[in-house]
C-alpha cells in the first residue's frame, strides 16, 4: 500500500482544501485546474460511500459537465486530460447504456473517471466499473428531458450574466452529476476499507512516518485539517498545523507526543459529542496546559 494512503483526504470535510494539497506540487494552467476539479467529486464520493484507504477512486461524470463547471471549451477539457491520462494521474472512458425508453437504442450517459489520489501507481479502468449501472434513471432522464444537457446549457447562461461573481469551479454542477447516491455504491478497489469511529484523528499517528520534503508538508497538512473537522474546529486550521508541526520537531529529536495528542482529541470529541463541552479545540488545549505539553510542543 502507497505510504501517503494511511492519511485520507475524504476524511476532511472540505474537499476544496483536500483538492487543493494534492495539487499543490504541479504548477499552475489548465491541467492543474482540471485534476483539482476532478479531484472533489473523487473525495466527496470517497466521503460519501465510506472509503477510509483508497489509491483512487472512480465515479461517473459527463464531460461536458466537468467542462462547464470550469468554464472551458470540450476540446480544451480533452487536451487536458490526455495529459492527465499519460501521466497516470486519471484514466476515463465513455459509458454506454441501453435505452429502453429508445427501443433499445445504445447512447453515452456520460463518462467514467478513475481518479488517482495516492501512489505512483498508473489509473486504469477495469471491465467491472466500465459494466456498472452507474446512471441508474437514465432512461427516467431522458423520457423527462432533464438529463445533464439542460443543466450544462444553464450553467454556461450563468457564466456569461455573472461571470465576475462566479467561482472558479461550478461547484453545485459538478458535484450535482458526479456524487453517487447512497444507495447506488460504486465498485470499490483493493485499498478501501470501511470508516472506523476514529479514522478521521488516527491521521495524526502516520504524520511522522515517510520521507521529509514534499510529502511530510502534505501530511502536517492532512493531520491539521483532521483536527479541525475530527474536533469541529474548521476556524482554527493554522493552529492546528502549528501544532502539528511542533510535534514533529519533537519527535525528530525522539519525543513522539502524536499518540498523546491523538487520545487527547479523541476524548476531546467526545466530550463535545455528551455536551460536557462546547469547543473541542479549548478541551484539547486546555488538556494540553495541564499536562505540561503545550508551551514545550508550540515553542518547539
Amino acid at each position: 500500500m502507497p505510504q501517503l494512503s494511511n492519511y485520507s483526504p475524504f476524511a476532511v470535510n472540505d474537499s476544496l482544501s483536500a483538492a487543493e494539497i494534492l495539487t499543490k506540487s504541479l504548477p499552475d494552467g489548465l491541467i492543474k485546474r482540471v485534476y483539482h476539479a476532478l479531484l472533489i467529486p473523487a473525495i466527496e464520493n470517497a466521503r460519501e460511500r465510506g472509503y477510509v484507504n483508497a489509491s483512487r477512486v472512480t465515479y461517473h461524470c459527463p464531460g461536458e459537465v466537468v467542462a462547464a463547471a470550469l468554464g472551458i471549451s470540450r476540446m480544451s477539457l480533452w487536451r487536458a486530460v490526455q495529459v492527465l491520462k499519460a501521466e497516470g494521474r486519471i484514466d476515463n472512458r465513455a459509458h454506454k447504456m441501453n435505452l429502453a425508453c429508445r427501443g433499445g437504442q445504445v447512447r453515452n450517459s456520460g463518462s467514467v473517471w478513475a481518479v488517482r489520489l495516492f501512489g505512483n501507481k498508473r489509473c486504469k479502468l477495469t471491465r467491472e466499473e466500465l459494466k456498472h449501472s452507474w446512471r441508474p434513471n437514465f432512461n427516467d432522464e431522458v423520457r423527462r428531458g432533464a438529463g445533464s444537457h439542460a443543466a450544462v446549457k444553464a450553467a454556461r447562461e450563468r457564466r456569461v450574466t455573472y461571470k465576475s461573481k462566479l467561482q472558479e469551479i461550478d461547484l453545485d454542477l459538478l458535484l450535482k452529476h458526479s456524487v453517487d447516491s447512497k444507495k447506488h455504491l460504486a465498485p470499490v478497489d483493493s485499498l478501501v476499507c470501511n470508516k472506523p469511529k476514529n479514522a478521521v484523528l488516527e491521521v495524526l499517528l502516520d504524520v511522522s512516518s515517510g520521507r521529509r520534503g514534499q510529502d511530510t508538508v502534505q501530511r502536517v497538512d492532512m493531520a491539521a485539517l483532521a483536527l479541525a473537522t475530527g474536533l469541529a474546529d474548521h476556524s482554527s486550521v493554522n493552529f492546528y498545523r502549528r501544532l502539528v508541526w511542533g510535534c514533529l520537531r519533537a519527535s525528530q529529536r525522539g519525543t513522539d507526543h502524536f499518540q498523546t495528542i491523538y487520545q487527547m482529541a479523541v476524548r476531546a470529541r467526545v466530550d463535545v459529542q455528551e455536551n460536557f463541552s462546547r469547543k473541542g479545540g479549548a478541551v484539547l488545549v486546555s488538556r494540553l496546559k495541564q499536562a505540561g505539553l503545550y508551551e514545550e510542543i508550540m515553542k518547539t
